[in-house]
């Protein structure tokens, strides 16, 4: 039985490497080999300061009544604040998950409300006064690596629809399951809280995690479900990066679930980088989390709304490295990686 075990595996092997070689030879898709890893630079930039949604317009002063032959300045075209430009297919049905968003508002507490106006205390955080809107649509696609191959790809789609979010990870390999992970909450000018995070292998639910703010619980795992006390600030594996997109980190310690376990990362920003897409470099700021045996790192570019525009997780067993091709932000393309040109054969 090990033997026709150890048989398929290497099968199973073969055929990723040959699908691997086929679709970077071919022209399909877009590749980049990534390159060694290199050492950070030390902190020069700063992610962006961004506010949730702008403060609301104070209300106009009622118009003196004017003299004949006289017109009120209130009353005047195009005075005061303009109007917000209204988003492309806002009156459209939304689609998945935006639509699990507004499924997702409606079933879970009204914790906290969204602030008008961000605080920039936190020193990663440039001072800005007029702060740009923090995404409510954003999807970025990547290709994900396994050591020095092209182990498949996988797309990052976030969705806020008032004070709640929809966070939904999906990794395609070439070979094997689709592994799907969703995290939902509320979010504030404070950061994000979760409320539930759950994992799926193909359509099959696996680890969960359920964050219950109000008893300071945090219940976690698959088969057998544990429980251990909700610290302030927790987060999952994948809230962490909006939260650092949104707030940044102080360096202390956050409490993070995966699912299966639940760490005390100390989180801090190690260094920052070039993301060396091979045609054209983008500026990121590099968080490091390090457990006892897995470190996991976020690189965010503040020139994209502080998106994460690769993610490395390595283990004792192996590397993973998700690096972006497509940046898609409130449905404009902000970024993607060109199509190589197809090689031509020689005659």
């Amino acid at each position: 039985m090990k033997r026709l075990q150890r048989q398929a595996l290497l099968l199973a092997l073969l055929v990723s490497v040959l699908l691997h070689l086929a679709l970077l030879g071919s022209g399909w898709l877009p590749s980049f080999a990534p390159p060694p890893d290199s050492k950070l630079d030390p902190i020069s930039i700063r992610l962006q300061a961004m506010q949730l949604d702008p403060a609301p317009a104070p209300p106009a002063p009622a118009a003196k009544k004017e003299e004949k032959g006289t017109m009120s300045v209130a009353a005047l075209p195009g005075h005061g604040q303009r109007p917000l430009k209204k988003r492309p297919g806002s009156d459209q049905a939304s689609s998945s998950p935006a639509a699990v968003a507004s499924d997702v508002a409606s079933r879970l507490p009204q914790q906290e409300a969204s602030a008008p106006q961000e605080d920039s205390r936190n020193a990663i955080l440039s001072p800005e006064h007029a702060l740009p809107r923090f995404p409510k649509v954003a999807q970025l696609h990547y290709q994900v690596f396994y050591g020095a191959l092209m182990a498949g790809v996988a797309i990052i789609d976030w969705q806020r629809s008032g004070n709640h979010y929809v966070l939904e990870s999906r990794i395609r390999p070439i070979f094997g399951p689709t592994l799907r992970y969703r995290s939902s909450g509320v979010i504030s000018r404070h950061g994000l809280k979760p409320i539930d995070y759950q994992a799926f292998r193909n359509d099959d639910a696996r680890e969960h995690a359920h964050f219950d703010w109000d008893g300071l619980i945090l219940d976690y795992g698959e088969d057998n479900r544990q429980q251990v006390a909700l610290q302030k600030g927790a987060q999952d594996i994948f809230s962490l990066i909006y939260q650092l997109a949104l707030k940044g980190s102080d360096g202390e310690s956050v409490q993070i679930t995966t699912g299966k376990k639940v760490y005390q990362y100390p989180l801090t920003a190690v260094g920052q980088a070039d993301f060396d897409t091979g045609f054209g470099k983008i500026h990121a700021l590099v968080f490091r989390a390090s457990g006892s045996d897995d470190t996991t790192e976020f690189w965010l570019a503040p020139d994209f709304a502080n998106q994460p525009v690769r993610i490395i997780r390595s283990d004792t067993r192996m590397k993973l490295d998700m690096r972006v091709t497509d940046i898609v932000i409130d449905d404009n393309s902000e970024w993607h990686l060109p199509k190589p040109t197809p090689r031509k054969h020689d005659k």
